[in-house]
């Protein structure tokens, strides 16, 4: 399972504040773009997090996030963004199915427990994911030795 956590923004003084503000408490990789963002996901991949920043040229972070989605549907989104319109928000959320919405600027305090709270549901869907494979086996081996006992979910 991994803690590493992606900050993509087209402001490189953001990346270089993000880096700095927060490179004791977490693994933070950075990308220019939402292009270099996927990439990024694919080369160094997967991430437990991706916070993105709403406005950047090329592709918007409701894209982002939406190809994030499909890309690594486990990964939890967060988008963190000076815009303030709603129909953009409105966007990312449906689209990329975010976890948090934080406007800029961002105190640390909030953006790392923003960040912690992802880590958290990244780490319990695993859990999640794992229990349901595990139970899936289960009931697999119990029909191939004709097994009829309940084997019960956890």
């Amino acid at each position: 399972m991994t803690n590493q956590i992606l900050f993509v923004d087209d402001d490189r003084r953001a990346l270089d504040g993000y880096r700095r503000l927060l490179r004791r408490v977490f693994e933070i990789e950075t990308a220019a773009s939402g292009i270099q963002g996927l990439a990024t996901i694919q080369v160094l991949g997967p991430f437990a997090v991706v916070v993105s920043d709403m406005r950047m040229t090329g592709m918007n972070g409701a894209e982002f996030l939406a190809r994030v989605r499909e890309l690594a549907p486990e990964t939890v989104r967060i988008l963190l963004t000076g815009c303030k319109d709603l129909d953009l928000a409105i966007e990312a959320v449906n689209d990329g199915q975010i976890f948090r919405y934080l406007n800029k600027p961002c105190g640390k305090d909030e953006l790392v427990s923003a960040v912690r709270l992802g880590l958290a549901k990244y780490q319990s869907n695993a859990e999640d994911g794992e229990l349901i494979k595990e139970a899936r086996l289960r009931r697999m081996e119990a029909a191939r030795s004709g097994s009829c006992e309940t084997i019960p979910l956890k």
